[in-house]
Protein backbone atom coordinates (compact mmCIF):
# COMPACT_ATOMS: atom_id res chain seq x y z
CA UNK A 1 0.00 0.00 0.00
CA UNK A 2 1.09 3.77 -1.03
CA UNK A 3 1.00 7.16 -2.01
CA UNK A 4 -0.30 6.66 -5.24
CA UNK A 5 0.67 9.30 -8.30
CA UNK A 6 2.96 10.45 -5.71
CA UNK A 7 4.90 12.91 -8.68
CA UNK A 8 1.31 14.87 -9.14
CA UNK A 9 1.09 14.66 -5.41
CA UNK A 10 4.68 16.54 -5.08
CA UNK A 11 3.55 18.91 -7.91
CA UNK A 12 0.10 20.20 -6.74
CA UNK A 13 0.01 19.20 -2.95
CA UNK A 14 1.87 21.00 -0.37
CA UNK A 15 4.11 18.71 2.29
CA UNK A 16 2.10 19.12 5.15
CA UNK A 17 -1.12 17.21 2.97
CA UNK A 18 0.99 14.64 1.35
CA UNK A 19 2.74 13.28 5.02
CA UNK A 20 -1.19 13.15 6.06
CA UNK A 21 -1.83 11.03 3.31
CA UNK A 22 0.98 9.03 3.90
CA UNK A 23 0.19 8.88 7.56
CA UNK A 24 -3.43 7.47 7.04
CA UNK A 25 -1.61 4.76 4.95
CA UNK A 26 1.07 3.57 7.32
CA UNK A 27 -1.39 3.67 10.35
CA UNK A 28 -4.20 1.70 8.22
CA UNK A 29 -1.42 -0.80 7.25
CA UNK A 30 -0.55 -1.40 11.03
CA UNK A 31 -4.31 -1.92 11.90
CA UNK A 32 -4.93 -3.86 9.12
CA UNK A 33 -1.90 -6.02 10.57
CA UNK A 34 -3.37 -6.62 13.80
CA UNK A 35 -6.62 -6.58 13.23
CA UNK A 36 -7.61 -2.67 15.27
CA UNK A 37 -11.02 -1.60 13.44
CA UNK A 38 -10.84 1.80 15.31
CA UNK A 39 -11.73 4.67 13.62
CA UNK A 40 -8.52 6.95 13.42
CA UNK A 41 -6.27 3.85 12.49
CA UNK A 42 -8.65 3.17 9.53
CA UNK A 43 -9.24 6.87 8.29
CA UNK A 44 -7.77 5.60 5.52
CA UNK A 45 -10.99 3.68 4.39
CA UNK A 46 -13.02 6.76 4.17
CA UNK A 47 -10.63 9.67 3.63
CA UNK A 48 -12.79 11.95 0.90
CA UNK A 49 -9.42 13.57 0.19
CA UNK A 50 -7.51 10.76 -1.00
CA UNK A 51 -10.89 10.10 -3.02
CA UNK A 52 -10.74 13.14 -4.50
CA UNK A 53 -7.30 12.78 -4.88
CA UNK A 54 -6.93 9.51 -6.89
CA UNK A 55 -10.04 10.53 -9.23
CA UNK A 56 -8.56 13.50 -10.74
CA UNK A 57 -5.30 13.70 -10.01
CA UNK A 58 -3.93 11.74 -13.53
CA UNK A 59 -5.64 15.04 -15.26
CA UNK A 60 -1.82 16.39 -14.46
CA UNK A 61 -0.57 13.01 -16.66
CA UNK A 62 -2.53 13.72 -20.00
CA UNK A 63 -2.04 16.29 -22.73
CA UNK A 64 -4.25 19.43 -23.47
CA UNK A 65 -6.21 17.84 -25.60
CA UNK A 66 -7.20 14.73 -24.00
CA UNK A 67 -7.47 16.89 -20.36
CA UNK A 68 -9.84 19.25 -22.06
CA UNK A 69 -11.81 16.27 -23.43
CA UNK A 70 -12.25 14.52 -19.37
CA UNK A 71 -13.32 18.17 -17.98
CA UNK A 72 -15.82 18.19 -20.92
CA UNK A 73 -17.19 15.08 -20.24
CA UNK A 74 -17.31 15.17 -16.48
CA UNK A 75 -19.45 18.00 -17.23
CA UNK A 76 -21.68 16.86 -19.52
CA UNK A 77 -22.23 13.80 -16.68
CA UNK A 78 -23.78 16.50 -14.79
CA UNK A 79 -25.93 17.63 -17.50
CA UNK A 80 -23.49 20.39 -18.59
CA UNK A 81 -22.95 20.88 -21.92
CA UNK A 82 -20.57 24.02 -22.48
CA UNK A 83 -17.51 24.43 -25.16
CA UNK A 84 -13.79 23.64 -23.33
CA UNK A 85 -10.84 25.22 -25.05
CA UNK A 86 -8.07 24.69 -22.02
CA UNK A 87 -7.72 23.27 -19.26
CA UNK A 88 -5.57 25.88 -17.25
CA UNK A 89 -5.35 24.71 -13.45
CA UNK A 90 -5.72 21.99 -10.99
CA UNK A 91 -5.63 22.30 -7.65
CA UNK A 92 -6.70 20.32 -4.58
CA UNK A 93 -7.65 21.99 -1.22
CA UNK A 94 -8.12 25.39 -3.15
CA UNK A 95 -8.49 27.83 -0.42
CA UNK A 96 -11.16 31.07 -1.48
CA UNK A 97 -11.80 34.01 1.38
CA UNK A 98 -14.94 34.19 2.12
CA UNK A 99 -16.93 37.20 0.59
CA UNK A 100 -16.84 40.68 2.19
CA UNK A 101 -20.19 40.84 1.55
CA UNK A 102 -21.46 37.95 3.67
CA UNK A 103 -18.75 39.05 6.62
CA UNK A 104 -20.93 41.79 6.97
CA UNK A 105 -23.68 40.55 7.20
CA UNK A 106 -22.93 37.55 9.72
CA UNK A 107 -21.59 40.39 11.80
CA UNK A 108 -25.01 41.93 11.94
CA UNK A 109 -27.24 38.98 12.25
CA UNK A 110 -24.79 36.77 14.93
CA UNK A 111 -26.45 38.18 17.74
CA UNK A 112 -29.76 36.13 16.31
CA UNK A 113 -27.40 32.59 17.02
CA UNK A 114 -29.38 30.79 19.69
CA UNK A 115 -26.34 29.36 21.36
CA UNK A 116 -25.25 32.38 23.91
CA UNK A 117 -21.79 31.54 23.77
CA UNK A 118 -21.82 31.83 19.91
CA UNK A 119 -22.69 35.38 20.29
CA UNK A 120 -20.34 36.17 22.98
CA UNK A 121 -17.74 34.83 21.41
CA UNK A 122 -18.21 36.45 18.47
CA UNK A 123 -17.95 39.79 20.24
CA UNK A 124 -14.15 39.29 20.15
CA UNK A 125 -13.81 37.31 16.70
CA UNK A 126 -11.92 39.67 14.12
CA UNK A 127 -13.35 37.23 11.86
CA UNK A 128 -16.54 35.32 11.64
CA UNK A 129 -15.93 32.99 8.55
CA UNK A 130 -12.14 31.63 7.37
CA UNK A 131 -11.05 30.33 4.45
CA UNK A 132 -13.53 27.69 2.51
CA UNK A 133 -11.26 24.47 1.28
CA UNK A 134 -12.41 23.79 -2.07
CA UNK A 135 -11.69 19.78 -2.73
CA UNK A 136 -10.78 20.28 -6.21
CA UNK A 137 -10.64 22.96 -8.32
CA UNK A 138 -10.42 23.09 -11.99
CA UNK A 139 -9.97 26.05 -13.85
CA UNK A 140 -10.82 26.91 -17.61
CA UNK A 141 -10.57 29.63 -20.20
CA UNK A 142 -13.63 30.65 -19.51
CA UNK A 143 -14.89 28.72 -16.39
CA UNK A 144 -14.16 28.13 -12.79
CA UNK A 145 -15.23 24.15 -11.63
CA UNK A 146 -15.53 23.82 -8.00
CA UNK A 147 -15.63 20.10 -6.92
CA UNK A 148 -17.31 19.19 -3.50
CA UNK A 149 -16.42 15.58 -3.08
CA UNK A 150 -18.57 13.43 -0.32
CA UNK A 151 -18.18 9.64 0.04
CA UNK A 152 -20.16 8.38 3.17
CA UNK A 153 -20.56 12.32 4.78
CA UNK A 154 -22.94 15.08 4.50
CA UNK A 155 -22.30 18.64 4.00
CA UNK A 156 -22.13 20.42 6.91
CA UNK A 157 -25.46 22.26 7.63
CA UNK A 158 -24.03 25.20 9.41
CA UNK A 159 -20.98 27.20 10.44
CA UNK A 160 -19.52 28.28 13.66
CA UNK A 161 -21.08 31.55 13.27
CA UNK A 162 -23.53 30.81 10.28
CA UNK A 163 -26.13 28.79 12.10
CA UNK A 164 -28.08 28.55 8.49
CA UNK A 165 -24.90 28.05 6.09
CA UNK A 166 -24.63 24.70 4.69
CA UNK A 167 -21.15 24.15 2.84
CA UNK A 168 -22.99 23.85 -0.77
CA UNK A 169 -24.25 27.70 -0.30
CA UNK A 170 -21.19 28.25 1.13
CA UNK A 171 -19.17 27.22 -1.93
CA UNK A 172 -21.51 28.79 -4.11
CA UNK A 173 -20.98 32.23 -2.34
CA UNK A 174 -16.85 32.09 -2.39
CA UNK A 175 -17.17 30.96 -5.59
CA UNK A 176 -18.98 33.67 -7.29
CA UNK A 177 -16.38 36.57 -6.15
CA UNK A 178 -13.95 34.05 -7.44
CA UNK A 179 -14.83 33.75 -11.02
CA UNK A 180 -16.06 37.45 -11.03
CA UNK A 181 -12.79 38.44 -9.90
CA UNK A 182 -11.24 36.59 -12.90
CA UNK A 183 -14.01 37.07 -15.64
CA UNK A 184 -15.33 34.05 -15.31
CA UNK A 185 -18.04 31.55 -15.34
CA UNK A 186 -18.75 29.36 -11.96
CA UNK A 187 -19.82 25.96 -12.10
CA UNK A 188 -20.10 24.10 -8.90
CA UNK A 189 -20.46 20.07 -8.74
CA UNK A 190 -21.48 17.80 -5.79
CA UNK A 191 -19.77 14.69 -6.45
CA UNK A 192 -20.74 11.61 -4.13
CA UNK A 193 -21.75 7.93 -4.25
CA UNK A 194 -24.56 7.10 -6.59
CA UNK A 195 -26.66 4.80 -4.09
CA UNK A 196 -26.36 7.34 -0.91
CA UNK A 197 -27.67 10.08 -3.89
CA UNK A 198 -30.23 7.29 -5.46
CA UNK A 199 -31.43 6.58 -1.89
CA UNK A 200 -32.03 10.26 -0.37
CA UNK A 201 -30.33 9.66 2.32
CA UNK A 202 -28.23 12.89 2.68
CA UNK A 203 -28.99 16.55 3.04
CA UNK A 204 -27.40 17.20 -0.23
CA UNK A 205 -29.53 15.36 -2.29
CA UNK A 206 -32.28 18.09 -1.18
CA UNK A 207 -29.83 20.82 -1.53
CA UNK A 208 -28.87 20.32 -4.68
CA UNK A 209 -32.62 19.92 -6.45
CA UNK A 210 -33.16 22.90 -4.85
CA UNK A 211 -30.50 25.29 -6.65
CA UNK A 212 -31.47 24.79 -9.84
CA UNK A 213 -33.37 27.43 -9.05
CA UNK A 214 -32.01 30.55 -8.54
CA UNK A 215 -34.12 32.04 -5.99
CA UNK A 216 -33.96 29.18 -3.59
CA UNK A 217 -29.92 30.14 -3.80
CA UNK A 218 -30.74 33.72 -3.45
CA UNK A 219 -32.74 32.58 -0.17
CA UNK A 220 -29.95 30.87 1.35
CA UNK A 221 -27.55 33.34 0.70
CA UNK A 222 -29.50 36.50 1.23
CA UNK A 223 -26.70 38.90 1.31
CA UNK A 224 -26.77 38.55 -2.70
CA UNK A 225 -29.31 39.26 -5.60
CA UNK A 226 -30.74 36.82 -7.66
CA UNK A 227 -29.46 38.92 -11.02
CA UNK A 228 -25.99 38.68 -9.62
CA UNK A 229 -26.09 34.68 -8.91
CA UNK A 230 -27.63 34.72 -12.50
CA UNK A 231 -24.46 36.16 -13.87
CA UNK A 232 -21.85 34.56 -12.76
CA UNK A 233 -23.53 30.99 -11.71
CA UNK A 234 -23.65 28.57 -14.60
CA UNK A 235 -25.30 25.96 -12.69
CA UNK A 236 -25.08 23.48 -9.32
CA UNK A 237 -25.07 20.28 -10.36
CA UNK A 238 -24.81 16.70 -8.98
CA UNK A 239 -22.09 14.18 -10.02
CA UNK A 240 -21.69 10.53 -9.25
CA UNK A 241 -17.86 9.62 -8.03
CA UNK A 242 -18.81 6.62 -10.62
CA UNK A 243 -18.64 9.08 -13.50
CA UNK A 244 -16.00 11.09 -12.37
CA UNK A 245 -13.76 8.02 -11.84
CA UNK A 246 -15.30 6.60 -15.62
CA UNK A 247 -14.75 9.98 -17.54
CA UNK A 248 -11.13 10.10 -15.91
CA UNK A 249 -9.88 6.62 -16.32
CA UNK A 250 -11.23 5.56 -19.70
CA UNK A 251 -9.16 8.18 -21.09
CA UNK A 252 -5.83 8.07 -19.22
CA UNK A 253 -5.57 4.46 -18.80
CA UNK A 254 -2.39 4.36 -21.48
CA UNK A 255 -0.47 6.71 -19.37
CA UNK A 256 -0.22 5.05 -16.34
CA UNK A 257 2.22 2.44 -15.66
CA UNK A 258 0.72 -1.32 -14.65
CA UNK A 259 1.77 -1.06 -10.50
CA UNK A 260 -0.40 2.44 -10.73
CA UNK A 261 -3.52 0.75 -12.44
CA UNK A 262 -3.00 -2.36 -10.26
CA UNK A 263 -3.23 -0.15 -6.97
CA UNK A 264 -5.57 2.85 -8.17
CA UNK A 265 -7.86 -0.84 -9.45
CA UNK A 266 -7.64 -1.95 -5.39
CA UNK A 267 -8.15 1.45 -4.16
CA UNK A 268 -11.81 2.31 -6.02
CA UNK A 269 -12.65 -1.30 -5.82
CA UNK A 270 -12.40 -1.69 -1.90
CA UNK A 271 -14.80 1.48 -1.67
CA UNK A 272 -17.39 0.35 -4.04
CA UNK A 273 -16.92 3.11 -6.43
CA UNK A 274 -16.24 0.25 -9.34
CA UNK A 275 -16.88 -3.21 -9.60
CA UNK A 276 -14.54 -4.68 -12.14
CA UNK A 277 -11.47 -3.41 -12.77
CA UNK A 278 -9.83 -0.65 -14.81
CA UNK A 279 -8.07 -2.46 -17.41
CA UNK A 280 -5.71 -0.60 -20.09
CA UNK A 281 -6.82 -0.82 -23.90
Amino acid sequence: MRLIFEDVANELLDEQRIKKYKDWITRVQAAREKGSLGEEENQYDKAEELITFYSLAPLQKVNAAIKKQIVAQILRNAGINVEINEVKKLAFEYCIEPPVKYLEYLRLNVKENPIAYIRKAAETSKKLEGRSHIDAFIETDSFLILFEFKFTSDIAPYTKFGVNRNQLARVIDVGIDHANERNKKLIVLLCSPSKLFDNHSRFYYYKIREYSDPNNIQFDLPWRTVDEINHALVKVAPVSNEDVIKAVYNNVKSYLNDNDLKDINEFFIERKLISIPLLKS
